[in-house]
């Protein structure tokens, strides 16, 4: 068997070296969930291992009013919880929301859950907000609802707020390894890519699911297309005016240098550097394969 290449090691030794790293002010507050399946324990923990402490080092958690919009079934809610974070957490699936309050419930936690549209964020009771998140769930938005949701959200948010962005894949990537797993495909009108779903290899997606976009193209769309800084433009303001207070991908790599290393010797990396050549102005955040990032709004 021939050895991995070097940038697969180097990201091997930096999964080692930020899980040793989370820091032990943060699992001292882990709580115990017990009976919950393999993939919500997966999440929890690479929420506790790497998302929380990077949302810590942006701004302390605990005292911290947060609206997390996408909240699913609870593994980022308790995670932010177990900080001292005072959580209401929002999704658009009721069935998802039952899940999560018993799961935060059975930890002995606290947490506010309202099932709403964040399109209409602004039509609940919500009182003062210090950071809203948008957790993996800007993606499955359809158009209007996206510029809907983060112009309330900007507007509800005091000054210096914070808004965040985790796990929506950027349009700007020339491979979808969210939805489709094809190469462009985030690159192609709606309409297109409809057609085009057929040919992706993720079961449940590809052959035969997709085949009357007359009936089918809403469901389509939820399952998740990528976006960009464009959305921003146009529902906050030019993005060259937001203030990037943090990056997770570049502050785990400004943290670790075997992460760094990977990244740089990494295809992911070389295409980084390709896209940002055509557009220097822009923080580098908005260049990443997923965003992950923070904004701070300055009135």
């Amino acid at each position: 068997m021939s050895p991995k290449p070097v940038a697969a090691r180097a990201r091997d030794w930096a999964r080692r070296i930020d899980d040793r790293r989370v820091p032990g002010t943060l699992k001292a507050h882990w709580v115990d969930v017990a009976g919950v399946d393999d993939e919500w324990a997966a999440r929890l923990r690479r929420d506790r291992v790497e998302i929380v402490p990077w949302l810590e080092r942006t701004r302390r958690l605990a005292g911290t009013t947060i609206v997390e919009i996408g909240c699913g079934e609870g593994a980022s809610t308790v995670a932010l919880a177990e900080q001292g974070a005072r959580v209401i957490g929002i999704d658009i699936v009721p069935e998802h929301l039952e899940v999560a309050q018993e799961r935060v419930r059975s930890t002995g936690l606290e947490a506010r859950f309202e099932c709403a549209n964040a399109a209409k964020l602004a039509n609940l009771e919500l009182g003062d907000i210090d950071w809203i998140i948008f957790w993996a769930s800007l993606e499955h938005m359809l158009h209007d609802e996206r510029l809907a949701a983060l112009s309330q959200a900007w507007s509800m948010l005091p000054n210096r707020g914070l808004l965040t962005v985790i796990e929506t894949p950027n349009r700007l990537w020339p491979y979808d390894s969210h939805t489709s797993r094809l190469p462009y495909f985030s690159w192609l009108p709606d309409d297109v890519a409809f057609a085009t779903a057929p040919a992706s290899p993720r079961p449940g997606f590809g052959g035969d699911r997709y085949t009357d976009a007359s009936a089918q193209l809403t469901d389509f769309l939820r399952r998740g297309r990528g976006m960009s800084f464009h959305e921003f433009d146009l529902a906050i303001g030019d993005h060259h005016d937001l203030v990037v207070r943090s990056c997770m991908q570049l502050d785990l790599r400004a943290r670790n240098p075997a992460r760094r290393a990977g990244w740089y010797l990494s295809r992911d990396g070389k295409t980084e550097r390709i896209l940002r050549s055509f557009d220097a102005t822009s923080h580098r955040a908005w260049f990443q394969p997923f965003l992950y990032l923070t904004l701070e709004k300055r009135a």
